[in-house]
């Protein structure tokens, strides 16, 4: 039992941030609002319950990857390749190129164009930069709902919600906040470009504001997207290049029959 009752001083300790509600204000930004104090309430009510069964696997395998990745360890990304051993050897200097399915199935050309490395993580495509760790990009497939065909169809809110929920990349230690969307003035009927400014969680469990350019294509019944971010702070003085890569961006359909294969 105080064994039991150590954990749950130590999960108190990290600070829990729960997902927020969400509200779409008359301009067609978006915005979500902070956590509420009763959640945490109701949080160390069921960490006690938990702790009731402490010794059990099972509750171990809740917090997998350690208590220091309270809730998950991967994001949910939905990249799926068509070629699971050609997942980083298509990179060849700034262009990332990689051949992807869409929830229905269709085969997609994926590409970008990034000044840092492309990594092996749990994000499926990720450029990094490995050195500062401030600024990245990777890729997440959307399935659309059923009837959105076209980017204009496309709103805020759906990107919001498959972007900034608590199982996307920033959504480790707790759905982001503050989060407002916008397209840009870059967007063509090919690919559509939005701005996002949110508040995320350090794994020390404090608020860090960023910004990120969304770049989002259509491919089958898939919006293709590569989110391109850095913290507030840095974001004015990188952001040619931030824009420059999320401009490189494209999802174009491919071929039923893989190039790959094609001798």
């Amino acid at each position: 039992m105080r064994a039991s009752l150590a954990l749950i001083h130590s999960l108190i300790g990290y600070g829990v941030a729960f997902t927020p509600n969400l509200t779409i204000e008359r301009s067609s930004s978006l915005r979500m609002s902070k956590p509420y104090d009763s959640s945490r309430a109701e949080f160390i009510s069921q960490a006690f319950a938990s702790s009731l069964v402490i010794a059990m696997p099972s509750l171990a395998h809740a917090f997998d990857g350690g208590v220091g990745g309270l809730g998950k360890t991967r994001p949910v990304t939905g990249v799926v390749f068509r070629d699971a051993d050609a997942t980083t050897s298509s990179s060849n200097g700034d262009d990332k190129t990689n051949e992807l399915l869409a929830p229905d199935g269709s085969p997609a050309f994926v590409t970008f164009q990034a000044p840092w490395p492309l990594l092996k993580s749990a994000a499926g495509i990720e450029a990094r930069d490995i050195a500062g760790g401030f600024e990245s990009s990777y890729v997440q497939v959307a399935e659309l709902p059923r009837g959105i065909t076209s980017l204009d169809q496309v709103k805020p809110a759906f990107l919001s919600q498959e972007i900034f929920g608590s199982s996307g990349k920033f959504g480790m230690y707790g759905a982001p906040t503050d989060v407002k969307i916008k397209r840009m003035p870059l967007s063509s009927n090919e690919m559509a470009v939005y701005l996002a400014t949110f508040t995320t969680l350090t794994p020390a469990m404090r608020e860090s504001d960023r910004k990120a350019y969304i770049s989002a294509s259509i491919v089958g019944n898939g919006l293709f997207m590569l989110i391109t971010s850095t913290t507030s702070v840095r974001f004015n003085k990188l952001d040619d290049t931030l824009k420059k890569v999320a401009e490189s961006f494209a999802a174009i359909p491919a071929p039923k029959s893989s190039l790959r294969n094609v001798s």
